[in-house]
């Protein structure tokens, strides 16, 4: 357990080792360490060299002998604190590699569950009055599981106060009454189940078995919101 932790720190299994060795041992010559960590005499010098220049161990000369001995282990919050310094001054270069990057990537959801945890997880972050946009299934395509899917999805972006708007086929007009939800008609052939959110773009089918892509693209994102929007333009209140 100890050296597990002692690895997750950034000290590999033979130095980790040989540390907890010296810990037990005291101050040692390097046969004993040897004998207690079965390390070859090879890698010896090179492993404990490591631990003296993290200040995790140190040595002292005996007869002519070096005597190595591990240092308070209260040394390895210095360790920590010292990694955690370099860590800082890397992290603005780390965080505009990552704001210049362009993230893409597809995942595939199935069954309602993981499509709802998708959706509410899509939003958690949400903030007031962002563009949710919403290309609906038809009604023909909806079973009673997927209303009561759509009421508790509904009840989510709600509570977020999102700009959520739906965009359906002329075809399946319903006068309906949405509360925080601006819904116009069109009598384009629409994407049933296209979800846009920020960089996020979801195909949704449902069926008896509810499959969910999300496809994750600032360049797919936009070209699909510019779609919607040029057609909410067009369309009937």
């Amino acid at each position: 357990m100890i050296e597990k932790i002692l690895q997750e720190l950034g000290l590999n299994r033979r130095e980790s080792s040989c540390y907890t060795a010296l810990l037990e041992l005291g101050s040692s010559k390097v046969g004993d360490i040897i004998k207690k960590t079965s390390i070859p005499s090879s890698k010896i010098y090179e492993i404990l060299d490591k631990l003296i220049q993290r200040g995790l161990a140190s040595y002292v000369i005996k007869s002519n002998v070096k005597h190595f001995q591990a240092s308070d282990p209260k040394s390895l919050l210095n360790y920590i604190e010292e990694k955690k310094k370099n860590v800082e001054k890397i992290l603005p270069e780390l965080l505009l590699k990552q704001q210049l990057s362009t993230k893409q990537s597809v995942e595939m959801y199935e069954g309602q569950k993981a499509i709802f945890t998708l959706f509410t997880n899509l939003i958690a972050n949400a903030k007031l009055k962002e563009q949710y946009l919403v290309f609906s299934i038809n009604e023909e395509n909806k079973t009673d599981q997927a209303n009561l899917f759509f009421k508790n999805l509904a009840i989510r972006r709600k509570e977020k106060k999102l700009d959520v708007r739906l965009l359906k086929n002329i075809k399946f007009y319903i006068k309906e009454k949405h509360t925080k939800v601006k819904l116009r008609y069109t009598k384009f052939n629409l994407p049933q189940g296209t979800t846009l959110f920020r960089n996020n773009v979801i195909l949704l089918s449902w069926g008896e078995s509810p499959v969910a892509i999300k496809i994750e693209s600032e360049v797919f994102a936009k070209q699909q919101k510019e779609f919607f929007l040029d057609l909410w333009k067009m369309a009937k209140e």
